[in-house]
């Protein structure tokens, strides 16, 4: 699709948004900031859990995921340094917030710990994702990277690791070891939190 195209659909899906709202006497600016406000939402986070409850109206909804979804699509904002695992599993919780199959990433890292690239590994139904450390690995060596973490959704919205995610996690622990490239953590994330091997001491 061309960008105008794409600028285009974005134009008619806040229309569509607007005239829901108007149905909803809401007409204003400062009349949306202050529904906001009484439903208690706060960040994309909130509105999107908003959106997908049962207080939501079906057609609003529908165009307020399809919009939260273009937003995300074209938000190039990335951490550009690793400094913590609350703050990698923050980002990647807003980054797969909604998703609604499961998707495995690679974050590469270079010596001072600067993000040089972030991979989709792999996407898989609704409830597993499949992938072997040879995945991962391929892309740190093309990358020249010294260090890694790995991140993927749990769609179920329990964050809790399977025994698929920790035998996983002991390969890559192995692996890195033989390659020489740190592993330095594995995010399991939801809409609402995230899990930290290294926090939960499972790494």
């Amino acid at each position: 699709m061309k960008k105008e195209e794409l600028l285009q659909t974005d134009v008619d899906l806040v229309k569509k948004l607007a005239r829901s709202l108007e149905k909803k006497d809401i007409i204003t600016f400062d009349g949306l900031f202050e529904k906001l406000n009484e439903i208690e939402i706060n960040s994309f986070k909130d509105l999107w859990q908003f959106a997908a409850s049962p207080k939501c109206n079906n057609e609003i909804a529908v165009l307020l995921q399809l919009i939260l979804e273009r937003v995300k699509s074209v938000n190039n904002k990335k951490i550009e340094s690793f400094y913590s695992s609350s703050q990698v599993g923050c980002y990647i919780a807003d980054k797969l917030c909604g998703r609604q199959q499961e998707e495995l990433y690679g974050i590469y890292l270079d010596s001072k710990n600067k993000i040089i690239a972030e991979k989709l590994i792999f996407q898989g139904t609704v409830n597993r994702a499949v992938a072997h450390p040879r995945d991962i690995f391929r892309w740190a060596v093309i990358y020249n990277s010294t260090a890694f973490f790995v991140a993927h959704n749990h769609p179920s919205g329990d964050e809790q690791p399977s025994q698929h995610d920790l035998r996983f996690t002991k390969k890559l622990v192995e692996a890195s070891k033989c390659m020489g490239i740190d592993f330095l953590d594995h995010f399991i994330v939801t809409d609402n939190t995230y899990l930290s091997f290294r926090e939960m001491e499972l790494l």
